[in-house]
């Protein structure tokens, strides 16, 4: 980023140093006897037209433009190069799209290739270089070669110190890769620029089209081959986060490798990714701000508003470049500081389950073909996130208890044996409580197998607010439950079990008489409970609960019920 001081000397230097290249380009040109303006004019709109069609290999900016001045500097004189070069200048510019509010940047390059332009003339006559119709026997060469070269190297070295002092940027080269494509690009340019000066002088009009014909396609075919290149690109960029996404079994982890994957690949400021399918307000599913206060926190989307309510309703793609095309629709869901927004649905059979939305505070972040892969990975997405879903409900369903909705010992177990194997790192306790409910066959008994389920299910609610996230909750089986509770010793656990104990006594339990009249009774229950901790009273797991088990039988069943007894 520029600061606000070098900003100001960039116009100070322009005002001063802008106007004087241009008076002496106009005092060292010999104009030709007669200028036709509607040769300049063509030369001109090739100049835009080059200019529109900037190439970018291997990440580097290959410049044609290069040809045309030089024809137009050997025919028309340095003054009308200066000009011709400083139109190409502002064109590239704008086509890679840099804001007009950054006028600094269109300052220091027009100013930079002014006086680069100046020099190399300069050069070019001290050599015996001449300007105006091409002839044979006047043709230097050698200044012509000199006038490259000195064109090249300023260009290159000025750059080289805008980047260091002006835009501080660090570890910049003087040469590097981009000096060698730029200079090979030069190569290939000159000639045909070189051809454009000899043909026009001698053919006029037709001369420019001869050359400028060929010239301009062979820049559209190269640079329709580059975006069908970058396009590959992405494809196969696609292809590889869709890999990664499906092997992810759980959302979270899918929708994080989602916005980590794009969010290093694209300009992203904002992401969001939205559920459509969880009544009249959307559902976030992930939120990823890079700079903080681009979103108004706190505000709910509606399906019928916002950018996000305009593709769930027309279920199409959206995207724009700039505030200025979104803002009456946005709802003042976004701060200031955003420009570019790029907005797709996730379908699933043919039904919008989702919004993807991508935020940018550059204008004209997004690109055409960044669309079509968001669109590609927004199918993977729903296929990753419904697979996920599927397999975390049967996960779920093998886990859980149907009649309870509390873990089952399967689960219970393999939590169990991880606690072992964590505590070699952590040497923290741990403890098992098992509880029984006294005389449950009575109940079954008494009110039918159905009431008896109530019970159970009543228990297991109770049980579960009652540990709340300090442990894990399970049915052991039939009328048993086993809690694991991590951190805790056998003092702590033993006054828990009696918390339990107290709480199980005193709580009514309603339900339906099955086996009479079908009437709400309440009943009070009792259980018996028996503690033990690890790793002292049991080196395993299945030690570990036989331990609790028999001081659940011996502790508190034999000595009378309701009551809870420790492993010793």
């Amino acid at each position: 980023m520029v600061k606000k001081k070098s900003q100001y000397q960039i116009i100070l230097y322009w005002l001063l140093l802008y106007p004087l290249a241009l008076w002496l380009g106009f005092a060292l040109t010999d104009f030709p006897n007669t200028v036709h303006f509607l040769d300049l004019s063509i030369f001109v709109i090739l100049t835009i037209i080059v200019s529109m069609f900037p190439l970018k290999i291997v990440d580097t900016n290959i410049s044609l433009l290069q040809g045309i001045s030089i024809a137009v500097f050997l025919y028309f004189g340095l003054f009308t190069a200066q000009i011709i070069i400083q139109l190409s200048i502002i064109c590239v510019l704008i086509v890679v799209k840099v804001p007009f509010k950054e006028y600094f940047r269109y300052l220091a390059m027009t100013l930079m290739f002014v006086w680069i332009s100046l020099l190399a003339g300069l050069v070019y006559d001290a050599l015996g270089g001449e300007t105006g119709p091409y002839q044979h026997e006047h043709f230097a060469w050698i200044a012509i070669v000199a006038y490259f070269i000195t064109y090249f190297a300023l260009n290159h070295i000025l750059l080289y110190f805008v980047r260091v002092f002006l835009y501080k940027e660090q570890s910049v080269d003087l040469v590097d890769k981009d000096t060698w494509w730029d200079l090979v690009s030069e190569c290939l340019v000159i000639p045909g620029g070189l051809l454009l000066y000899m043909l026009y002088s001698q053919m006029g009009i037709p001369g420019i089209f001869y050359v400028s014909i060929p010239f301009v396609a062979i820049t559209i075919i190269i640079k329709m081959y580059h975006s069908s290149q970058q396009i590959n690109y992405w494809l196969k960029q696609a292809s590889e986060i869709g890999q990664r996404m499906t092997k992810h079994l759980r959302v979270n982890d899918i929708l994080d490798v989602f916005i980590e994957s794009l969010g290093s690949r694209l300009p992203v400021d904002v992401a969001y990714i939205v559920d459509s399918e969880s009544g009249e307000y959307f559902h976030p599913l992930r939120l990823y701000e890079k700079t903080e206060g681009m979103i108004v926190k706190g505000k709910r989307l509606r399906k019928d508003e916002g950018l996000s309510g305009i593709v769930w309703l027309t279920r199409k793609s959206i995207m724009f470049d700039r505030k200025s095309r979104w803002q009456s629709l946005s709802d003042q869901y976004f701060s200031g500081k955003a420009e570019s927004v790029i907005s797709v649905p996730m379908m699933h059979n043919h039904i919008v389950v989702g919004i993807i939305t991508f935020v940018s505070k550059k204008k004209r972040a997004y690109e055409k073909h960044h669309l079509l892969i968001l669109e590609i990975l927004s199918n993977y997405l729903t296929v990753a996130i419904a697979n996920a879903k599927n397999y975390e409900l049967t996960k779920r369903k093998s886990e859980q208890c149907q009649l309870t909705g509390l873990y089952n010992y399967r689960f219970f177990e393999n939590v169990l044996t991880e606690m072992y194997a964590e505590y070699e790192y952590k040497q923290q306790d741990f403890s098992v409580i098992l509880l029984d409910i006294d005389h449950f066959k009575r109940v079954n008994d008494t009110y039918g197998h159905q009431s008896g389920n109530e019970i159970l299910i009543q228990l297991a609610q109770l049980l579960r607010k009652l540990v709340d996230t300090n442990g894990t909750v399970a049915r052991y089986g039939g009328e048993e439950f086993i809690i694991l509770l991590p951190m805790t010793n056998m003092l702590q656990s033993y006054k828990f079990a009696e918390e339990i104990r107290t709480c199980i006594a005193e709580t009514e339990f309603k339900i339906t008489n099955d086996l009479a009249d079908k009437k709400e009774v309440t009943i009070h229950i009792t259980a018996s409970i028996g503690v033990a901790t690890a790793p002292h009273q049991g080196e395993d797991p299945m030690e570990l609960i036989r331990n609790a088990d028999r001081a659940m039988y011996t502790g508190a069943k034999k000595a009378g019920r309701n009551k809870v007894a420790v492993y010793s």
